[in-house]
């Protein structure tokens, strides 16, 4: 019976991930794009956009990506083409293996949970929303849960320490919150667990684990600590101003941090969200469905009563540890980089749902819950959030490459950011062409009206902002879905 109902949330997982992915979310945004042209570019290549051989950290935008996800999408955008959908996939996979993970962990924990919590993990705003786009925090977070289930089952199966270091240090590639929270995380472990992780028997199988983790780690820390690839943290850190500028550590910056950290914990984001942040948040909702609080409280004091208990510490700690990596950023409170905090939300609901799960009302409420949920993000929120998602960008550079031949350049504003890395993948262009100058007759900066307009036989693709809406010779409008103008598209005079 346990068998076939996970079969069927699988399923369910899998459903609410796939379904409409080339159009929700509406567009590839900066990040996308730039992880499938990378990962085409060392498919065809072994080099990344900026020719560097087979990179740890994939320079983007100012920024520096972790590498996981990009080989990963490697073979698939190599193989069948780089789309809306190829791109990805590896986030939906991972999604749908963090609901069997999740599964798995729980049934370990506390048997009576398993079904519950993998079920709340499949129709958890939270989950869908960061599981469809590409989005390498939903790759490190698969990596964490298949960390946590090593660890739990090495606890009598010694050998799969080296499956817990493993998949520790491919969360540490995957994404950057996890640099902060795993150390914290694992030493927290050996304190929970020590008498059981370092008995007689498994001294061997620890120091190859440990060995083993070392060495993987040494790139990493290299890249990290020694190279530009840790620029990100200056510029997105409180510890650092705008001018990447180290803050004095005073009153000010500790009562920050303090802040920080305990907004996460308020139910205006937990079941709310972030209006600030518009493509991280289906309006209305927040990362747990609302019928799920009283039972994420009804859990807390579970744990709570239960204390004393090795998994309900290990829950506590997660709890406590969860929305770590995002007290440093400067937007708070923030569900990308305290998206590690997730799964202890799901299993602490559970806890509080054990006693009620099977009871009709609470089971309508929560699918009710869930149905508005998926009308407003499947409907609404493509709509809305369009802008935030660079929606546009394919209809201009799909349009720009069939104009080509008639016009002696194009110039493609970057009023909206990276306007290149779209053109190379909504255009479907070959690494090495590009390499070799494919895209020399585009011009990517600003549109300058009215000056732009007398340069000869000129394709210029702007914003609204630059291009009026009463310009001469405007042969394109793309629009947002809500119906304001994306872009204007003008054909100069021969």
């Amino acid at each position: 019976m346990e068998t076939r109902k996970i079969l069927v949330i699988i399923f369910l997982a899998a459903l609410l991930r796939l379904f409409w992915l080339n159009q929700v979310p509406p567009s590839l945004n900066w990040d996308e794009a730039a992880i499938a042209w990378n990962a085409k570019t060392i498919f065809h290549t072994r080099r990344d956009e900026y020719g560097v051989k087979l990179p740890l950290a994939f320079k983007s935008f100012g920024d520096y990506k972790a590498p996981v996800y990009i080989y990963l999408t490697a073979p698939i955008v190599g193989l069948f083409g780089v789309n809306q959908v190829t791109v990805r996939l590896v986030s939906v996979f991972a999604g749908i293996g963090s609901v069997w993970l999740i599964f798995l962990i729980a049934k370990i924990l506390k048997q009576e949970i398993a079904i519950i919590s993998a079920f709340l993990m499949a129709i958890s705003p939270w989950h869908i929303l960061l599981s469809r786009p590409a989005f390498e925090p939903n790759l490190a977070l698969f990596f964490i849960l298949a960390a946590v289930y090593c660890f739990l089952k090495a606890l009598r199966e010694n050998y799969f320490f080296v499956g817990f270091i493993l998949s520790s240090v491919f969360s540490l590639y995957s994404y950057h919150s996890p640099k902060i929270f795993l150390p914290f995380f694992i030493l927290g472990l050996i304190i929970i667990y020590f008498k059981q992780i370092f008995s007689r028997n498994n001294f061997k199988v620890l120091l190859i684990s440990f060995i083993l983790g070392l060495i993987c780690l040494i790139p990493l820390i290299k890249a990290t600590f020694y190279s530009q690839a840790g620029a990100r943290f200056s510029a997105t850190s409180i510890f650092y101003n705008q001018k990447g500028e180290k803050q004095p550590i005073d009153f000010k910056l500790i009562v920050n941090l303090i802040y920080n950290y305990l907004i996460h914990y308020s139910p205006t984001f937990l079941f709310w969200g972030n209006d600030q942040m518009p493509r991280l948040q289906v309006r209305y909702f927040g990362p747990i469905l609302l019928v799920q609080a009283p039972f994420l409280i009804f859990g807390l004091i579970y744990l709570i009563r239960h204390h004393r208990q090795p998994w309900s510490k290990l829950l506590l700690l997660w709890f406590l540890l969860g929305p770590l990596p995002a007290v440093i950023g400067r937007e708070v409170p923030h569900p990308i980089r305290s998206y590690n905090w997730l799964p202890v939300l799901i299993i602490i609901s559970a806890l509080g749902l054990k006693d009620y799960f099977n009871k009709s009302l609470i089971f309508f409420l929560l699918s009710l819950n869930f149905v508005f949920f998926s009308y407003y993000y499947f409907f609404i929120y493509p709509i809305y959030s369009a802008k935030d998602w660079q929606y546009g960008y394919q209809e201009a550079s799909e349009f720009a490459k069939a104009e080509e031949t008639s016009v002696e350049r194009i110039i493609f504003t970057s009023a909206y950011g990276q306007p290149h890395v779209f053109t190379y993948v909504y255009q479907h262009r070959e690494p090495l062409n590009v390499f070799w100058g494919a895209m020399s007759k585009y011009l990517f900066r600003d549109v300058k009206w009215p000056e732009d307009n007398q340069l000869k036989n000129h394709l210029l693709i702007g914003s609204p902002a630059e291009i009026p809406e009463d310009a001469p010779g405007i042969i394109k409008t793309i629009n947002y879905p809500d119906g304001q103008p994306a872009f204007r598209i003008v054909k100069t005079k021969l």
